[in-house]
């Protein structure tokens, strides 16, 4: 018995992948997780901290009135290993009936206190276009279903674009499918309006690899954020199945590894690519955080050294202007 556990451990180590046991060393960069409300700030603190990812650029969920108080709490026990996202949601953004003009002037408010309260903040969370429904224990939600040209988002992306920070969107192609030409025309249009600002699109959009195609070559400033588009994610798919929405895209195959035609269109345009995990629930960050990070840094060493620096670190510190050293190799 234990010869045979030594020769199934000896096989899943020297796999037919020849990077499978390799490792993605460089700076890493969560460009977007959440601190939610089911979550403590020492909690979510502790986790990042105790985690190999270098920096973690955190929006905040619950009452609006206590977001950046509660980043502040974040930052004072993290250092420099956390940067700060305005919200763009609370106060009820993603209800059909709450007033444009109401979450459009939280919005403001948070900026506004940000800057008051002396936070450095280096851009705004994801703006909510679509979102589908939830019958969760957890989340209760009927869902949305706005485009790009709609009051409320054009409204908050100016908010952004006039702060020249890049415009993190979140679009579900596949969850609301019958809308996804047209949301796929108003990117490309909105990118030919805006040709010198950064729009990324939160959990890959949903996106087909069809699709992706048809934005890395209609656009140059359009860019996929990798959160959620993984076989972690699947599997909570199986687990929730008829609770929660089912759109999501996986970059893997079943081994956790890229698969090849993702990895060939990452490694063409690698500068299209930026890499967050969005951790938001209690769960996220306190159960299989680390293993994902493991996940995403073995998927990262089969990339080329350039493109692997630029989607795990440079673009992020690019876009957000952030300032710091990237490197390819850190030294432990």
């Amino acid at each position: 018995m234990k010869k045979f556990l030594i020769f199934s451990l000896l096989g899943i180590m020297f796999s037919s992948n020849a990077y499978s046991n390799k490792i993605y060393n460089g700076t890493f960069i969560d460009a977007h997780s959440q601190a939610g409300p089911l979550i403590t700030d020492e909690q979510v603190s502790k986790q990042i901290n105790n985690n190999d990812v270098d920096l973690t650029l955190l929006s905040v969920r619950g009452k609006y009135i206590n977001a950046n108080q509660r980043y502040k709490s974040i930052q004072r026990l993290t250092g420099t290993k956390t940067r700060y996202l305005i919200p763009t949601k609370l106060a009820g953004f993603t209800q059909k009936w709450r007033p444009v003009e109401k979450v459009i002037s939280v919005i403001s408010i948070l900026q506004e206190q940000a800057i008051n309260n002396n936070i450095n903040y280096t851009g705004f969370g994801e703006i909510i276009v679509q979102h589908a429904p939830h019958n969760h224990s957890r989340l209760k939600y009927e869902g949305i279903n706005n485009d790009l040209n709609s009051e409320r988002i054009s409204r908050a992306i100016q908010i952004v674009l006039n702060d020249d920070k890049p415009v993190i969107l979140h679009v579900e192609l596949n969850d609301y499918e019958k809308d996804s030409k047209k949301i796929l025309n108003q990117l490309v249009e909105l990118s030919k309006k805006y040709p010198n600002n950064n729009f990324l699109l939160m959990h890959m959009a949903q996106i087909e690899f069809s699709e992706a195609k048809f934005v890395i070559n209609k656009t140059n400033n359009i860019h996929f954020i990798t959160s959620h588009a993984d076989n972690d994610t699947q599997e909570k798919i199986k687990k929730n199945k008829g609770k929660s929405q089912q759109g999501w895209i996986n970059l893997f195959d079943k081994n956790d590894n890229f698969q090849k035609r993702w990895l060939d269109l990452m490694n063409e345009n690698p500068k299209r690519f930026v890499l967050a995990l969005d951790n938001v629930w209690d769960g996220h960050w306190l159960i299989g955080y680390g293993n994902k990070i493991y996940m995403w840094r073995k998927a990262l060493a089969a990339l080329d050294k350039n493109s692997s620096m630029l989607i795990a670190c440079g673009n992020a510190n690019t876009y957000f202007k952030l300032g710091i050293k990237c490197l390819k190799d850190r030294v432990k």
